[in-house]
């Protein structure tokens, strides 16, 4: 009787310290795979680029929405903090960022037709240690690794709507700062 409840209790360790080795490891190697895709097709950090519009040929991730542009930038926090400004959107838009263990450790909206929508949100991603002058209307979000992704979701079920969401892209920056 011993020997099966030695091995069971062994079984159930092994088990419990590799369900907690994964859960700990997976979430930083999907970010380091995404990472590494944007940058493989050439989005160098600190620079906004919109996807193309969602279609089924240009599904490049899971069950992305046709109704939303998006637009991504990889953020590097090693030289110091990343400002983020992106203008508001008149219909439903998002800003966010995902930090190197893919969790949302920020998200604000880019809603122009809310009371107090900004006209442009900014945003200053910075890790723990860096310091960062406090500014009116400007919101500090601290990530733990200096690898980052910000993602912007505007609304745009149309081509002509897509076209006007990319076309605030140059408006859009991101960038040591």
């Amino acid at each position: 009787m011993r020997f099966p409840v030695i091995g069971l209790s062994a079984f159930v360790i092994a088990f419990a310290a590799t369900h907690f080795a994964v859960l700990n490891a997976l979430p930083g190697y999907i970010m380091d795979k995404a990472r590494t895709r944007f940058a493989g097709a050439g989005l160098p950090p600190h620079t906004w680029q919109m996807g193309p519009r969602v279609t089924p040929q240009t599904q490049t991730i899971v069950r992305p929405s046709p109704d939303l542009a998006y637009g991504v930038c990889l953020l590097d926090l090693t030289d110091g903090p990343v400002t983020l400004k992106v203008p508001t959107w008149p219909e439903y838009g998002s800003l966010s960022v995902f930090d190197a263990n893919t969790d949302n450790v920020y998200a604000g909206s880019l809603d122009a037709r809310l009371p107090d929508a900004p006209g442009v949100l900014t945003i200053i991603v910075a890790l723990p240690d860096q310091e960062v002058a406090p500014m009116d209307g400007v919101t500090v979000v601290r990530v733990e690794q200096p690898e980052a992704l910000a993602l912007i979701r505007r609304l745009a079920p149309s081509q002509g709507l897509y076209d006007a969401a990319a076309a605030l892209m140059p408006a859009s920056s991101c960038g040591p700062g």
